[in-house]
């Protein structure tokens, strides 16, 4: 997903020269023309920087940062402020009101480009940091859930069986299953768990990619059912191997691909493929046509136990999340409703591990 950058200026030009220059650098941009209009954008749009004017009808910039700093939704989106008002006393008072950065107009493009890169690589390290302690604190948590729930889990299923077999009155028969469903519910649940448990301790050495996709991807066809997906791989041949823990990334891979599945409510096609890019990476994306996610679901899509269900969402794509992160790769989910769903894992390859 695109980092998304707020251009806060009252002059068209500027606006315009601004949006050029961050969507050629691969940002996406929003724009505004005082401080009232870009608090509301905001909300819309929830960028990750906001470079915003000082001088501007109805509201100023000191008063919009003022505001973004004083909202606990937005008082941590680095804002860079822009101004021809270069004097020592402006400069403080921008920073005073909470901007992170002053640049005076007139301001090279080339400098403004680089320090909007510093603060985006910082935005990006400190969110890594949160989801860290985030997950750090789950593995107690589930440690927790796991001692707690396992052996009543256990007593609960034996005598609930127990009673399935022993029982002739269908309706007895009937609470007696409904007991045995709801376990199985929860012993899938103590499966995540365990699967939790058990990428706190990844075990590195050289591996192949594909191969690992390709288990994955048979698992994955196992969950289909009844409906009718096809899943399609196009894997780039003579990948070069690098540091991975095989087990864990299958698990990873495969939380992706029953997603997919079951994002497809009947019939579709969910499609499997690596590539190479220019930046020393490979890349693997899993893509489906089916129901798609709202931008606020998508945002909360790696948030533990975000949906009630504990496959797919859930507890799942958090362990995707942290084992990615392991192999010190990038995830990101683009999606729209109906239109499907596309996710792409990022993995560091050393440098001419690629074939010429």
């Amino acid at each position: 997903m695109k980092p998304k950058i707020l251009i806060v200026d009252d002059t068209e030009r500027s606006r315009i020269l601004l949006s050029d220059s961050m969507e050629a650098e691969g940002y996406e941009t929003g724009t505004a023309s005082n401080g009232s209009e870009a608090l509301k954008k905001v909300e819309t749009f929830r960028p990750d920087l906001i470079l915003l004017d000082v001088m501007m009808p109805v509201m100023d910039g000191y008063e919009t940062c003022r505001r973004l700093k004083s909202n606990e939704a937005t008082r941590y989106i680095p804002v860079l402020m822009l101004t021809a008002r270069g004097e020592l006393e402006d400069k403080v008072m921008g920073l005073e009101v909470g901007a992170e950065d002053y640049i005076v107009k007139p301001f090279s493009i080339v400098e403004v480009g680089a320090r909007v890169k510093s603060f985006l690589r910082m935005r990006a390290l400190q969110a890594k940091l949160v989801e860290t302690e985030k997950l750090a604190a789950l593995g107690e948590m589930v440690n927790g859930i796991a001692h707690e729930i396992r052996n009543p889990l256990t007593s609960i299923g034996g005598i609930a069986r127990r009673l399935r077999n022993s029982e002739t009155h269908p309706e007895h028969q009937h609470y007696a299953d409904v007991i045995l469903n709801a376990v199985k519910r929860m012993e899938r649940m103590m499966q995540r768990i365990d699967e939790y448990k058990g990428i706190l301790s990844s075990r590195f050495e050289p591996g192949d990619l594909n191969a690992v996709v390709e288990a994955a991807v048979e698992d994955a066809r196992h969950v289909i059912g009844d409906k009718e997906i096809g899943i399609k791989t196009n894997l780039l041949s003579g990948v070069p191997l690098f540091s991975m823990d095989r087990t864990n990334l299958k698990i990873a891979i495969f939380n992706v691909l029953q997603n997919a599945v079951e994002a497809i409510e009947k019939e579709g096609v969910v499609k499997v493929e690596t590539l190479p890019a220019s930046d020393n990476t490979l890349i693997l994306i899993v893509s489906d046509n089916g129901v798609g996610m709202e931008a606020d679901s998508v945002k909360k899509l790696f948030n533990p136990f975000y949906t009630s269900k504990m496959t797919g969402a859930g507890l799942g794509l958090t362990i995707t999340h942290r084992i990615i992160q392991d192999h010190r790769g990038t995830i990101d989910v683009e999606s729209k409703p109906g239109k499907g769903t596309v996710v792409t894992m990022k993995f560091y390859i050393a440098p001419g591990s690629f074939a010429a």
